[in-house]
């Protein structure tokens, strides 16, 4: 059933992903907190933490797209959409 499937492609876009993107983030912050003397070590933690940052903006850049995907499918397929927003309903604690 397409609007079970949409909805939980939304649910990985608003929810899972942005969760995922979080571990990234608050991993490159308390990396970049570790402070050091080590000219070494400063530039292996620099290089990481930006390893980090970018899988995090990726992650948050792959949600979004997501959930575009799922809206341009929805308003393709009607009975789609009010399974989707029926779930949605369904699922209070569930932000959107």
């Amino acid at each position: 059933m397409l609007g079970v499937d949409l909805y939980l492609l939304w649910r990985a876009g608003r929810v899972e992903l942005p969760a995922l993107a979080g571990v990234y983030r608050r991993a490159g912050s308390q990396l970049y907190a570790i402070r050091a003397d080590n000219a070494d070590w400063c530039a292996l933690r620099d290089q990481f933490g930006g390893v980090l940052d970018d899988a995090g903006r990726v992650v948050e850049e792959t949600a979004e797209a997501v959930c575009v995907a799922v809206e341009g499918y929805a308003r393709a397929d009607d009975a789609a959409r009010v399974e989707l927003d029926r779930r949605r309903g369904e699922s209070g604690r569930v932000p959107g």
